[in-house]
């Protein structure tokens, strides 16, 4: 799986937090990892007025194979809550969507 990872001026990016974003999507994603060709994580500041306090939002996009892409965005008080929550949010969805998809292609 190709993982990209990008953020805002405000949020200082690297290896260290793409490493990061990459292992909990491999582990937070679990089974559903193995049909997901790539993912798209973005970082930014969330900051609706000047005097309120800055808050993380984190949007994954991953692209499962053979499907449409699928998106989720966490808004937390810090980015590792963020992206946990995103990748959570995220395995949630692709259950779903692959169960789905099972079900009815499933043995007959």
């Amino acid at each position: 799986m190709e993982i990209q990872v990008s953020t805002d001026r405000a949020l200082r990016g690297g290896r260290e937090l793409a490493a990061f974003v990459g292992y909990e999507i491999v582990a937070g994603l679990g089974a559903c990892a193995d049909r997901v060709i790539s993912a798209l994580v973005e970082l930014t500041e969330d900051r609706p007025t000047t005097d309120s306090p800055a808050r993380l939002r984190c949007q994954l996009e991953v692209r499962p194979h053979g499907h449409a892409p699928v998106i989720v965005s966490r808004l937390a008080s810090d980015g590792d809550t963020a992206v946990r929550g995103a990748v959570e949010d995220m395995r949630h969805v692709l259950e779903r969507m692959f169960r789905r998809i099972d079900g009815r292609t499933g043995p007959e």
